[in-house]
């Protein structure tokens, strides 16, 4: 009797949940019939803004995971291959071929590309900064950004033009202040180093959508710096069209109010919105800093799934509010074996391509929407 009990018990929690999102393995042929005829986010929100994922495509990516992606996602960032490290070993050499792949593989396949990253402190070789001589490093800086951007001009519809230039932290003073990180970058060409990225790269492509991308920028002294950076740069007529906020965060702690406020601080700024590497741990760290938040294998709880379900429930709701300022959300990864945070569980497919229970959520989000979220249809 008690163990009847225990099954009728846990058959509903996991209902209550959402049927698409089971995870067991014996579950796995139900699931994949319930999916085949379950809408997929990208159209549920194809009215109101992209759905994207990263990685560095077609790859090693299995026939299943990129047919997931073709299902899923009409949007792909490439994760590694386009940063200047990679692409850009050497000032007389460059290697363009899992770029060239990604940028054909998605043109095949009618799915739109959003570049990253043009100009970072990290994953940028040294050469760059060689000798320091400023007029040199303006011209590298140049060429780099025109061969790269120009090459897929009117197949990549825009680009994280410079990527994570504010420093953490800050308090009350810094936050009236760019408070820009001491990069090779500032250290060689001063602040003027983000302009001119902006320009190179509206000179190689006039049409692309070009945005400044960083982490912890919703929230605090650094919220306030990315605000009167942007400010400098519209208003010394730098041609900007969108803020891309990361979205590392996790179920222990997700800014909802802050996130709000800063799309809102952001659109009347004349700009547009993307979230554009989202991932909501179930545990550890949430810092957006390369390298952090590994480890940790734990399998996820059902009470994990559900609080990262309500969390991205909870995050879509504030997105479909501003949809008209946001462009695109993207995931940053495809499933929990690709991700940066392995172990953390951080995206809505697991590591066996199954739905999770924040996948639901996220359908439900619009499809009908909890009293109070304030998520209009």
């Amino acid at each position: 009797m008690n163990k009847r009990i225990l099954a009728l018990v846990g058959c509903a929690l996991l209902t209550s949940l959402t049927a698409s999102a089971l995870e067991q393995p014996d579950n796995k042929k139900k699931d994949d019939k319930s999916e085949k005829h379950a809408p997929t986010i990208k159209e549920v929100y194809q009215k109101h803004f992209l759905i994207g994922t990263a990685g560095d495509l077609p790859g090693n990516y299995s026939r299943e995971e990129l047919d997931l992606v073709k299902a899923n996602f009409n949007i792909v960032t490439p994760e590694n291959c386009m940063k200047p490290g990679p692409i850009h070993p050497r000032e007389d050499a460059w290697r363009f071929e899992r770029a060239d792949a990604l940028v054909k593989w998605c043109t095949d396949n009618h799915i739109a590309i959003h570049g990253h990253t043009l100009v970072w402190h990290s994953q940028t070789n040294d050469w760059f900064f060689r000798d320091g001589e400023k007029a040199a490093v303006t011209q590298r800086l140049k060429e780099h950004i025109t061969t790269l951007v120009g090459r897929y001009k009117g197949k990549i519809q825009g680009w994280d033009v410079v990527n994570e230039a504010i420093n953490d932290g800050g308090n009350a003073r810094t936050a009236k202040t760019e408070n820009l990180r001491n990069s090779p970058w500032l250290k060689t060409l001063g602040p003027d180093f983000i302009p001119l990225a902006f320009k190179f790269a509206h000179e190689a492509d006039p049409k692309a959508k070009l945005y400044y991308n960083d982490y912890n920028i919703e929230a605090g002294a650094k919220h306030e710096s990315s605000l009167v950076l942007l400010k400098r740069l519209i208003k010394n007529g730098v041609p900007i069209h969108g803020v891309g906020i990361q979205g590392h965060w996790s179920t222990s702690h997700v800014p909802y109010e802050a996130i709000d406020r800063a799309i809102s601080d952001y659109a009347a700024l004349g700009l547009k919105v993307s979230i554009t590497e989202l991932d909501v741990t179930i545990r550890g760290a949430s810092g957006g800093q390369f390298g952090r938040g590994r480890g940790q294998g734990t399998p996820p709880s059902a009470q994990d799934l559900k609080a990262q379900a309500d969390a991205y429930a909870r995050l879509f709701a504030i997105f479909i509010k501003h949809k008209d300022v946001v462009e695109r959300v993207t995931f940053w990864g495809l499933n929990d074996r690709r991700t940066w945070r392995v172990g953390q569980h951080p995206l809505l497919f697991d590591a066996n391509n199954q739905r999770k229970p924040a996948y639901g959520a996220i359908v439900e989000a619009l499809q009908h929407p909890r009293p109070g979220s304030g998520a209009p249809r």
